[in-house]
């Protein structure tokens, strides 16, 4: 293989496959980026088995062929060249990076050895178009509240479901769950669920690259989203997801109270300092409503806090203990300006919040055991 490639756009297009990588210590191959120059053109490859990106970008092919190499190394080095061209020749075991006043060796690995990609989408259904910046958006807005590690894969996911015009995003690890609605420009129906690792490498490169019109397809076992020169490919879970509809649809309200964010957002980064490395219930709190007041209390093993204040409250008093992380991790995605209504009923039932006028997010949150 021999090469010439701007120096920049060959380090946008080796970062935004890096996303897709990790190191693997069993199959090391799969540390490696891949490289493939053909018909003027250098395609980048990166993936996990999981998820898998690819970016073309245009070059002068002098001769065609492949290679594999670990990134870290080259991409810190070629961020450091000033030339505006590079030059790159496989050479023996080699990968010979040269400008016009310098030339560096860096070790490869058997290119023969890297996973096949045999994935096509000629065939694939189209689902729906959407902005990057949107994308990314919904994708904040709901990931936090996904399942972590392998214990429940069936939750350790986003899940998308897309009818009339509408794209509906929803994540749940039992403890809470978030339901977020974009319009859509397809009429189209399908239910899929995007590993939570999948999630966080495509919102890393949605956070760095502006990629205007991304569109989803579906094709067996896989999601694509195809933006311009680059694509992501990722595998699908196949388990059962919880019924959130009946959550959403099941649950009933008796107690609710309205409060502007902004000010309820900094009661409760207050009440965390003292309640995160609580003993009894990590980030949990004490609130009681009474007589359009709010008490919130908490304690640490060295300090208590209590958080005394009017609110417009409707319903029997309440005793509650409530996560304040979990209530932070939602309402930091609201418009600090705007109300937000909390819903109540019992206190062992689940409270549901709502951004006043918003009801195509939503959030629901189980409650911890009181203390006596």
């Amino acid at each position: 293989m021999f090469v010439k490639i701007n120096r920049l756009e060959f380090l946008k297009k080796l970062r935004i496959v890096e996303k897709a990588i990790s190191e693997n210590k069993v199959k090391p191959i799969i540390s490696c980026v891949y490289l493939k120059a053909s018909e003027n053109k250098l395609t980048f490859y990166g993936t996990n088995l999981e998820i898998t990106m690819i970016s073309t970008s245009g070059a002068t092919v002098l001769e065609e062929g492949v290679v594999a190499f670990q990134p870290q190394l080259i991409d810190e080095y070629v961020k450091e060249l000033s030339e505006s061209e590079l030059s790159l020749k496989v050479q023996g075991n080699g990968l010979v990076i040269e400008t016009e006043d310098s030339s560096t060796e860096f070790s490869i690995m058997n290119a023969e050895e890297y996973p096949k990609m045999d994935y096509s989408y000629n065939e694939a259904e189209e689902w729906f178009n959407i902005e990057g910046e949107r994308l990314l958006k919904a994708f904040e807005k709901v990931k936090y509240s996904a399942a972590t590690g392998n214990e429940n894969l069936a939750m350790n996911c986003i899940r998308i479901e897309a009818s009339d015009k509408v794209a509906r995003f929803i994540t749940t690890d039992t403890y809470r769950m978030t339901y977020l609605e974009e319009k859509i420009d397809s009429e189209c129906e399908l239910e899929i669920s995007i590993p939570l690792n999948s999630v966080e490498a495509i919102t890393k490169l949605l956070k760095v690259e502006n990629m205007n019109n991304i569109k989803l397809l579906y094709n067996k076992n896989y999601i694509y989203f195809i933006s311009d020169e680059t694509e992501i490919i990722c595998r699908i879970i196949e388990l059962v997801f919880p019924n959130y509809k009946g959550i959403l649809q099941g649950a009933t309200y008796n107690k609710k109270f309205i409060i502007k964010n902004e000010e309820f957002s900094k009661i409760l980064k207050r009440v965390q300092i003292f309640v995160k490395n609580n003993a009894d219930a990590k980030n949990g709190a004490l609130l009681e409503f009474s007589d359009k007041r709010l008490l919130i209390s908490g304690v640490s093993s060295v300090a208590k806090v209590a958080e005394d204040f009017p609110i417009d409250y409707e319903g029997e008093p309440l005793r509650i203990s409530l996560n304040v992380k979990f209530l932070l991790d939602f309402i930091q995605n609201l418009d600090n300006e705007k109300n937000i209504i909390i819903e109540l009923k019992e206190a062992n039932s689940s409270v549901k919040i709502t951004e006043e006028g918003n009801g195509e997010y939503i959030y629901t949150v189980m409650p911890l055991a009181l203390k006596d």
